[in-house]
């Protein structure tokens, strides 16, 4: 697990007028199959993943759609307020595989950190 302090230019998240050839790229250089989508306040909006974007495709997007059209509004994210996840970022990672990016968000829902799972 590795704590991203700097959100600025991260490999990790992208803005929700981002196209989903910009997503792609992003996803490629962070190899954890998933970015954070956020709005112009920088909150958290939404996640695409690889399977986000392959049934996009299959459904007829184009590099030049929007993320906002293709991103899963679903998205779990944490506030500091969850020491139990901070204590033991392993075992939160561990018990949801499925899940290598974890936004930390104020009460806002504005995004302030990220976990990011890396397996060593």
């Amino acid at each position: 697990m590795n704590k991203k302090n700097s959100l600025k230019n991260s490999n990790f998240i992208i803005g929700k007028n981002s196209l989903l050839e910009e997503a792609m790229r992003v996803i490629t250089i962070n190899h954890r199959g998933a970015v954070i989508v956020i709005d112009n306040r920088q909150r958290v909006i939404g996640v695409v993943g690889d399977g986000d974007i392959r049934r996009a495709l299959l459904k007829g997007a184009i590099m030049s759609t929007p993320v906002i059209n293709i991103m899963n509004p679903e998205v779990k994210k944490i506030t500091l307020k969850d020491k139990e996840i901070f204590s033991s970022p392993k075992k939160f990672f561990g018990e949801n595989r499925g899940i290598n990016i974890l936004p930390v968000v104020d009460k806002e829902n504005k995004l302030i950190d990220l976990l990011v799972w890396e397996s060593s």
